[in-house]
Order: C-alpha cells, then structure tokens, then sequence
C-alpha cells in the first residue's frame, strides 16, 4: 500500500516486473506529489 501527500491510497497490484532499465511495480491507481 502507498500514499500520496493528499492521502490518496493505492495497491501494488503486480510486483517486480522486470525491465531492460530495473524493475517496476505496477499501482491500481494515479497518486500525485
């Protein structure tokens, strides 16, 4: 689970996924800074 500064809440829904540039890990929703 990650928040953002306004509180909004999401859920990694696919984790480590790798790349050719690292790894990343999918949200289920668009959190702002």
């Amino acid at each position: 689970e990650l928040k953002d500064e306004k509180g909004g809440v999401a859920t990694v829904t696919i984790a480590d996924v790798m790349q050719s540039n690292g790894v990343i890990h999918v949200i289920n929703k668009v959190l702002m800074p």
